[in-house]
């Protein structure tokens, strides 16, 4: 019974979880943007990085590895395996689940970034200083957005469709491979000057935030597969 006790408390607390792990990344985006708007600390670190950007990176093959690299944020890019995953999603699960949830995840990335970049109007380093409510649209970066949502999103619709796929994209390497690509989509971005530091961090907080809340309502919920049914592994032999 002890047993029984502590596993069911087990179960019960893991709701839990994300929902402050959520809360934890909330207060962060709240904290940063604070510090964007009154010009904090990181607007002083963000300036230093700008002059290291603008002094040592110019047209080259740097600067052309970014540009490549930044596809990888580039929301008419990556909203097509998206949908197309989406779609075999909905075909595999005989549900209309997978499409709603990407899509509505698409437009909620949209509404988000058009009212921070209004609300914190912040312009890009690319001009030279560094002003808030200045009718800019730098603050947050929309390509460190994208990476983490739409990414993260086609890794757990293509483990969805099962096969190999389940496998091979683990929960773990799910995460990795997300983190990853937002880490190319969003450090591109500063190396081409297009966002400042806080920019991107802000882009990282609020794409982690929103793709939690995607993963909650969970755009497919297949069936768990017993280990005996993994592939490759041995039938059990039965005794006697």
């Amino acid at each position: 019974m002890r047993a029984a006790d502590e596993e069911g408390m087990r179960r019960a607390g893991r709701p839990l979880l994300p929902a402050v792990l959520g809360v934890a990344v909330a207060g962060a985006l709240a904290a940063l943007t604070a510090d964007v708007l009154r010009r904090g600390l990181l607007h002083r670190l963000d300036w230093r990085l700008h002059l290291q950007v603008d002094a040592h990176v110019h047209d080259g093959p740097v600067q052309t590895v970014a540009m490549v690299l930044s596809l990888v944020g580039q929301r008419g890019i990556v909203v097509v395996p998206l949908l197309v995953l989406a779609v075999l999603a909905a075909r595999r699960h005989h549900s209309l689940r997978p499409v709603i949830v990407a899509v509505g995840a698409l437009v909620g990335i949209a509404l988000l970034v058009l009212l921070f970049k209004a609300a914190v109007g912040r312009v890009a380093p690319s001009s030279g200083h560094d002003g808030v409510h200045a009718g800019g649209s730098s603050y947050p970066s929309g390509h460190a957005i994208n990476a983490i949502v739409c990414w993260g999103l086609v890794l757990e619709l293509a483990a969805s469709l099962g096969g190999r796929a389940r496998w091979v994209l683990g929960p773990l390497r799910r995460r990795l491979a997300t983190a990853g690509l937002a880490a190319l989509a969003g450090l591109s971005m500063i190396v081409l000057d297009y966002h400042w530091l806080s920019d991107v961090l802000a882009g990282w907080l609020l794409g982690v935030l929103v793709l939690g809340i995607v993963l909650a309502a969970a755009p497919v919920r297949a069936r768990p597969v017993s280990s005996a049914a993994r592939p490759g592994s041995a039938r059990p032999v039965p005794s006697g």
